[in-house]
């Protein structure tokens, strides 16, 4: 579950700052804010849900395969950014 919404979530975020980019050049920093902010969203909704038991999933795996991914992710997004940059 965890690494299921943080693809989603990374997917949303990316969105985001492709979006920002090409709106206007200066528009990264707004685009990775606005990403970061649904990351941590996110983290804590999924947080509230699992420890509050009204999802059946153990809440520390959960929690922490969302947050590796979403790191690990989050890195790998500058990489993907560049290439589509390059195609312009």
């Amino acid at each position: 579950m965890g690494l299921a919404a943080a693809w989603l979530v990374q997917a949303l975020a990316f969105a985001i700052l492709v979006l920002f980019t090409r709106r206007r050049p200066g528009g990264v920093v707004a685009g990775w804010t606005l990403g970061t902010f649904l990351r941590l969203a996110a983290l804590t909704v999924l947080a509230w849900l699992t420890l509050a038991g009204i999802l059946a999933l153990p809440a520390e795996p959960t929690l922490i395969a969302l947050t590796i991914a979403l790191f690990a992710l989050l890195l790998l997004e500058p990489v993907f950014f560049r290439q589509q940059i390059g195609t312009r």
